[in-house]
């Protein structure tokens, strides 16, 4: 199962409400951060992690519940469906 079936599982199972941010961390595991755009403080709590991994170099991809339609983004959007944030890329 690829990255992105994995994440649309994860975002299936989710209320229709609920968005979900998975974080793919080499270093510190796999990272799921749930909220509900309605609720204020998870989705602070949800910015921050995004804001905070984005300031390491992770890239975020928008994804829809099917795990279609991905997009790189910047800026955090709470309505986003899904979303699946990747280590930065180092050449070796």
């Amino acid at each position: 199962m690829s990255t992105i079936e994995a994440m649309a599982a994860a975002a299936k199972e989710s209320t229709a409400t609920r968005r979900v941010m998975r974080v793919m961390d080499p270093k510190a595991g796999d990272l799921k951060v749930a909220w509900d755009p309605e609720n204020t403080d998870e989705t602070d709590h949800a910015r921050k992690t995004f804001d905070d991994m984005r300031a390491k170099g992770f890239v975020a991809y928008a994804v829809d519940r099917k795990g279609k339609k991905s997009e790189v983004v910047s800026a955090f959007d709470p309505e986003a469906e899904a979303l699946i944030l990747t280590p930065p890329v180092r050449g070796g």
